[in-house]
């Protein structure tokens, strides 16, 4: 599977709208998760969250083994990257 290519704004405004639309709602009035880390597949949306950068995509990569992965930590905007997958 070829990596896509996405600017850093639309990779941004991506991982934004999972977390609103998937995300949030599974929070079922508990706290935002700021500071944990949100990794999300391009292709299907599932995410995973977790407070490791490293352990996030690990999981998301077990049920999802030729996703296309983007890492942001929630609530720092600066902090998302891309996780080579492949």
């Amino acid at each position: 599977m070829a990596r896509k290519e996405i600017s850093a704004e639309e990779a941004e405004a991506f991982c934004k709208s999972v977390y609103e639309r998937k995300v949030r709602p599974t929070l079922k009035g508990a706290a935002e998760p700021v500071g944990l880390f949100l990794s999300v597949d391009l292709d299907s949306e599932d995410w995973e969250l977790d407070e490791s950068h490293l352990k996030a995509p690990l999981q998301l990569l077990e049920r999802r083994p030729d996703a296309d992965i983007l890492t942001t930590r929630v609530g720092h905007p600066a902090a998302g990257e891309w996780i080579g997958v492949q």
